[in-house]
């Protein structure tokens, strides 16, 4: 927040009325050369076409939300910045994605147990098919019609009634990335005096320098070390590979293919956490260390059952148990496979 002729306003509207200011004297200082006005509109589309994307996700209204709340939680608490970015990321996952995840697991449980109705259903409608084809002498093609245009209506009766439509499940994703770009842009921000190098920008820029933890005390710059950019990665190969040790099942081409994708953007975080400010990087290990967590939780039998969410017939009751067996085994092969 900052005060300009008497009027409060929030740190996102600040470039709006620098914008304004701005334009209003260099639309004088035409008037008084006697540059036609049609150059300042030239100009400012220019200007616009210039701008980077990462500048205008700087100055954005959800990245200065971030800020704020960054700056309200540290000011409150009294805590250095290191632990202030470690306690915001934990309270905001356990406060908005915990939530979620549990509702979106609710959802998928749901979604995953009308096989068991589907499997008559599919019977009976192979039933209904043959006879049809009998009857009005239908043709492979027709035949093939009839019986998806009938299973995608009765799959969507199950689902309206069960409440338990699978893109509800996205949700986590549509809360949780924009969320974790907001304070990854914010804390960069802060380590680099972004957007406006005022008085309130340098003065935690210096505390940001002096509030670090263990061996990086300088938020402002990389880690000395590059322990928490590989940290990072390693948290985040866990997590994928954590789920893909839950599958029983031989993956299809296409989720294997997204999960070598996840890999690759996996170790990618590294060297992009190697030459990020420690702050940045802190946050991210915070991040994806939770979410380790979080999976490992939702696959409990005993937290599923806590939070009411329904048994399916893929889930393990010894899911950790099962895990190991099958990272053993792929161990054993690979060590096979190289010699």
């Amino acid at each position: 927040m900052f005060r300009f002729a008497g009027t409060w306003f929030h740190r996102g509207a600040r470039s709006t009325l620098l914008r304004y200011s701005f334009q209003f004297a260099e639309r004088r200082e035409l008037f008084q050369q006697g540059v036609p006005s049609t150059y300042h509109g030239l100009c400012a589309v220019r200007c616009f076409s210039l701008q980077s994307w990462a500048q205008t996700l700087s100055q954005s209204t959800p990245v200065a939300y971030a800020q704020d709340l960054l700056d309200a939680v540290h000011s409150t608490s009294g805590l250095s910045w290191g632990t202030t970015i470690v306690v915001t990321s934990l309270a905001l996952r356990v406060v908005v994605t915990l939530p979620l995840a549990v509702y979106q697991h609710h959802v998928l449980a749901r979604f995953a147990n009308l096989d068991r109705e589907m499997a008559g259903i599919v019977q009976e409608l192979k039933r209904e098919t043959t006879q049809a084809v009998r009857m009005f002498n239908l043709n492979e093609k027709q035949a093939r019609y009839l019986y998806k245009k009938n299973f995608k209506r009765h799959l969507q009766r199950l689902v309206v009634r069960d409440n338990c439509h699978p893109l509800k499940a996205a949700l986590v994703v549509l809360f949780q990335l924009p969320l974790w770009v907001s304070l990854s842009v914010a804390l960069r921000n802060m380590a680099f005096m972004m957007p406006y190098q005022d008085l309130a920008a340098q003065a935690t820029y210096l505390e940001l320098s002096v509030g670090g933890m263990l061996w990086f005390t300088n938020l402002t710059q990389p880690d000395p070390l590059h322990i928490v950019p590989i940290l990072v990665g390693i948290t985040n190969l866990m997590n994928i590979e954590f789920h893909v040790l839950q599958r029983q099942k031989h993956m299809a081409w296409l989720r294997r293919w997204i999960t070598n994708f996840m890999r690759g953007l996996a170790l990618v975080s590294v060297p992009v956490a190697w030459i990020m400010p420690a702050d940045v990087a802190l946050y991210w290990l915070c991040s994806s260390g939770f979410a380790l967590g979080q999976n490992m939780l939702m696959a409990a039998p005993r937290f599923r059952r806590a939070c009411s969410i329904p048994i399916t017939a893929s889930e393990s009751q010894t899911p950790f148990r099962d895990v190991a067996v099958r990272l053993r085994q792929r161990l054993d092969a690979a060590f096979r496979t190289s010699s």
